[in-house]
């Protein structure tokens, strides 16, 4: 218990703390004021549980400074103390609530006795505080789980009227993911609002919040707050938000919209909170993004927005599923990225799209790992032209058949091996030729060649002149 002593007279005050430490050796005396005004400054600063108060004090008597802080602060109890027996005061004391009255000087149980009985009666109101604050969180936890459920009977809307009775709009919030810590930051945060009132829930995945409005929602409103909680949560939280319902029974919808949205928002990773766009709007879009993600073989991707795609349109999808087929097709035929062998008349089921779209997804991962080899293959040639090369070795590198490898290799560069090694060691020739520092045959070695007159050769063959008649141009020019 939080006491404040206010008497004017020092030595009351100090018989007074020092009583009242050697009898509730639990409580705390927050502050002492020697005046009536005083007394009101730290009451509604420190707000105490109990102010002992003189009635008789300089400038604002004991009960103008009660009416005053009462009015303000109404919790607060008091104990009345006065040398004289007034019926007056004792009157007005009483229509302030004040209780307890004691004459100066008290006996010492009479003293103990009324402070024990404010002691009483704050513990009850406490506890009737906390049963109270229990029973709505029982019953906050009840709505919420109800509404999750899509229940929307007479029980809910009961406990509705109960909680929130001048209810005007309602919607969800969901996060994702579940984060302990995070969810700490969260409720710090929403304790802090003033424009809704919130009821929490969780599970392993998500973390859900009711938000409760007296006034009229609107998406930017719903937004703002999305923004501001990602901005307290970072990058790595996900809010997916329901539309504003005003009536109870809409609610659930508002939840199911939340979950999608988060779902959509933590799979695509592209913005960090928001709606899940309305159907019309966003399939140009979502068929983009699948496209996107087929493009980089990102089959898991894909795979979530095809069925986010017929989910979405599975009165109306065949329209859309015959854009989503021609354009696959196109793109990756423009990007030399063979497509699987299926026509659009053999994908009529959601089975056969899948296996469509993981087929085209292998291919595109299959493509740029074969271009990852062959660029990996003409490093290994350009760092080892002057070291005798061949298929088996580069195809052993590669970790495929040196059919396979061969023919990889021409289609990605469109040069035999043999002919790209070549070009590659002549290109080098010529530019030592250029220098004119070295014989031919210190060339031939330093380009991989053991035998001279094969270099000239194949220099020849290559160019229309000799190594040396090509030196020797070089030097007129």
């Amino acid at each position: 218990m939080r006491i404040l002593i206010a008497e004017d007279e020092m030595l009351e005050r100090k018989a007074m703390r020092k009583f009242i430490y050697h009898n509730f050796p639990d409580v705390d005396i927050i502050g002492e004021a020697v005046n009536g005004r005083t007394a009101i400054e730290i009451a509604l600063e420190l707000t105490p549980d109990l102010i002992l108060m003189d009635i008789k004090m300089p400038g604002v008597n004991g009960i103008e400074a009660i009416e005053q802080i009462h009015h303000k602060q109404p919790s607060i109890k008091f104990i009345l103390i006065s040398a004289y027996d007034s019926f007056d005061f004792a009157k007005q004391a009483m229509q302030l609530g004040v209780k307890e009255y004691i004459l100066k000087p008290s006996k010492k149980e009479e003293t103990i006795r009324a402070i024990l009985r404010v002691k009483e009666e704050l513990e009850k109101e406490r506890e009737a505080i906390e049963n109270q604050q229990r029973s709505e969180q029982i019953a906050q936890e009840l709505l919420i789980s109800k509404l999750m459920q899509f229940e929307t009977g007479e029980e809910v809307h009961n406990l509705q009227q109960t909680l929130f009775p001048s209810m005007n709009a309602g919607f969800f919030l969901v996060v994702l993911p579940h984060d302990n810590a995070k969810a700490a930051i969260l409720r710090e945060k929403l304790n802090k609002l003033n424009s809704f009132r919130w009821i929490a829930n969780d599970d392993e995945h998500h973390y859900i919040l009711l938000f409760i409005s007296e006034k009229k929602v609107t998406k930017a409103d719903i937004l703002k707050l999305a923004r501001e909680l990602h901005i307290a949560l970072g990058d790595k939280a996900y809010i997916g938000a329901g539309k504003s319902y005003h009536n109870l029974a809409d609610l659930p919808h508002s939840y199911l919209e939340a979950v999608k949205a988060a779902t959509h928002l933590s799979t695509l990773q592209q913005k960090n909170y928001g709606f899940k766009e309305e159907k019309k709007q966003h399939a140009t879009k979502k068929i983009e993004q699948l496209l996107t993600e087929v493009e980089m073989g990102n089959e898991k991707t894909s795979l979530y927005l095809l069925q986010d795609l017929m989910d979405d349109y599975s009165s109306n999808i065949n329209e859309e599923l015959v854009n989503l087929y021609y354009k696959l097709r196109q793109t990756l035929e423009q990007k030399g990225i063979s497509v699987p062998e299926m026509t659009y008349k053999q994908l009529t089921s959601d089975k056969h799209w899948t296996e469509f779209i993981k087929l085209c997804c292998l291919n595109v991962k299959q493509h740029y790992q074969s271009q990852d080899k062959m660029e990996r293959t003409k490093k290994y040639i350009h760092d080892h032209f002057d070291q005798p090369i061949n298929l088996e070795e580069l195809a052993q590198l590669n970790d495929l058949s040196t059919t396979y490898f061969s023919n990889l290799f021409k289609e990605s560069t469109g040069y035999t091996l043999i002919d790209y090694i070549t070009n590659v060691r002549l290109n080098k020739a010529k530019q030592l030729l250029q220098k004119n520092k070295y014989s031919l045959k210190e060339i031939s070695y330093m380009i991989g060649y053991n035998d001279p007159n094969y270099f000239s050769r194949v220099f020849k063959k290559y160019y229309g002149v000799s190594p040396k008649q090509y030196q020797q141009a070089i030097i007129k020019m």
